[in-house]
């Protein structure tokens, strides 16, 4: 058996010496990133001022990006895993047979999302119009700022042993929700702005590259 205890004591050094590193090599990236979350979180009940919806330009296979790629999709994972152990694996671990079968279906949703991303950006991007990549950057942030918490929580969750699996539930539950309502304000603010061609290509978007990989992934996996 391998604690859990100890992987995420491994997670959360890497994900310290990282932090560093783009403090050093990324300053201007990293301190964007702080103060998006910090807007976010001192507008969550205000609707996003028109600039908000500026044209911007990113590349997403830039390193920076590529990490917290990285980390949004292992925390995902690393909830799912921790929810269908039933908060088992925080007192017993793992053992080497889990840790495999679960290595193989973190590499299968990476290659299914990467796959998502680069038809997204080589096939799609001649019909998406400027505004809407800019929703799909915003979209990207606030991925990361909730990957974040998603991993601080599950930190807090495996090192404490006060916290309980219904402590996961709870706080899982809410991060998602969270979550789920800054993407409903940026769609919002983009569908309120924009006309009905750019729309359709959105919500086209969503139902293809949005909704479906997560719900093939749960048919797969339940």
């Amino acid at each position: 058996m391998i604690q859990s205890q100890e992987i995420i004591s491994i997670y959360v050094l890497t994900y310290i010496v990282v932090l560093y590193l783009f403090s050093v090599f990324q300053r201007v990236k990293l301190i964007y990133l702080f103060r998006s979350a910090r807007y976010h979180f001192s507008k969550i009940f205000y609707p996003y001022n028109s600039d908000d919806l500026g044209v911007s330009k990113i590349n997403y296979l830039h390193y920076f990006y590529i990490f917290f790629y990285v980390l949004i999709i292992g925390v995902i994972i690393t909830h799912i895993i921790a929810l269908i152990e039933g908060g088992v694996a925080k007192t017993k671990g793992l053992t080497l047979i889990q840790i495999e079968d679960y290595l193989k279906i973190s590499l299968i949703i990476y290659i299914a999302i990467f796959i998502r991303f680069l038809i997204i950006k080589y096939v799609l991007s001649m019909f998406l119009s400027s505004k809407l990549k800019l929703i799909f950057y915003k979209n990207f942030i606030v991925n990361i700022i909730i990957g974040n918490l998603m991993l601080l929580n599950f930190t807090v969750y495996n090192l404490n042993s006060f916290y309980d699996y219904n402590y996961l539930i709870i706080t899982t539950i809410t991060l998602l929700g969270l979550h789920f309502f800054f993407q409903t304000k940026l769609y919002l603010s983009y569908i309120s702005k924009h006309e009905i061609k750019s729309i359709m290509y959105f919500i086209l978007y969503l139902c293809a590259f949005k909704l479906a990989p997560w719900l093939w992934l749960y048919s797969s996996l339940f």
